[in-house]
C-alpha cells in the first residue's frame, strides 16, 4: 500500500507593496494572472461533497470527515490516485475531456479507500474482491482495474527484480522496497493475509 507525499503549490501570492505607493497607485495594480497549472490543481469542494455523500450512504462518517479530493496536473498516464489512510483522492485534470470519466474515476479511487478501511490490518489485493465489492456498492459493478483512456504514457524501466522464496513469483520494481515486503499470495494462503517473514521478497537482480 503506497503512501506517497503530496506536492502543494501556492499560487495565491500577492504583490509586495512598498510604503511609498499611493492609494491611487495601489488601485491601478492588477492581481497576478492565474497560470494554467494553478487552474488545474487544487482541492475540488464539489467533488468532495459528492464523495462524502457516498461514504455517508455506506455508513462511513469517519472517512467522509477525513476525505479530500483534489486535481493534480502532475498525473499524466494515471487517471487517479488514492492515498490511505489519509483518505485522499487525486484526479488527473485531463479527465474533464472525457464525458462521465470524472465521476467514474472518483468512484474507482474511492473504492480503494473503502476496501482498505473495511479490511483493517489484513493485506488485500489492490483490485481484489474487496475493491470489486466497494465498486459495486458505489454503483460501478464490473469496473476494470485499469483505464483505457488515451492519456500520455510514461515509459518506465523496471530494472529491479524480486522473488518469493516459496512460490518463486517475481515482481519487477523501479525502486527498492523501503520496508520488508512479502508475497501477498503466500501470505493470504498461509498466514491469513498477515505479513509473514517466510515469504519476504528477495532482490534477485538489477
Amino acid at each position: 500500500m503506497l503512501d506517497l507525499s503530496q506536492l502543494f503549490f501556492d499560487f495565491t501570492a500577492q504583490p509586495v507593496w512598498t510604503p511609498f505607493q499611493s492609494v491611487r497607485e495601489l488601485e491601478a495594480v492588477e492581481p497576478p494572472e492565474m497560470t494554467e497549472t494553478a487552474l488545474q490543481d487544487g482541492r475540488d469542494e464539489t467533488l468532495e461533497a459528492q464523495a462524502r455523500e457516498w461514504l455517508h450512504a455506506l455508513e462511513m462518517p469517519g472517512g467522509a470527515k477525513l476525505l479530500t479530493v483534489s486535481w493534480n496536473a502532475r498525473l499524466r498516464s494515471t487517471a487517479g490516485y488514492a492515498r490511505y489512510p489519509k483518505w485522499a483522492v487525486e484526479l488527473n485534470p485531463l479527465l474533464r475531456d472525457f464525458e462521465g470519466q470524472v465521476e467514474r474515476t472518483l468512484k474507482h479511487e474511492l473504492a480503494h479507500l473503502i476496501a482498505y478501511h473495511r479490511s483493517g490490518r489484513r493485506r488485500i489485493e489492490p483490485h481484489g474482491r474487496e475493491w470489486r465489492q466497494a465498486c459495486a456498492d458505489l454503483g460501478i459493478a464490473g469496473e476494470k482495474a485499469h483505464h483505457r483512456l488515451p492519456l500520455p504514457r510514461n515509459e518506465v524501466v523496471r530494472k529491479l527484480v524480486y522473488a518469493c522464496p516459496a512460490c518463486q513469483t517475481t515482481v519487477q520494481r523501479v525502486r527498492k522496497f523501503r520496508r520488508p515486503t512479502a508475497c501477498l499470495h503466500c501470505c493470504n494462503k498461509h498466514a491469513s493475509g498477515q505479513y509473514d517473514g517466510r515469504f519476504k521478497l528477495a532482490l534477485l537482480a538489477s
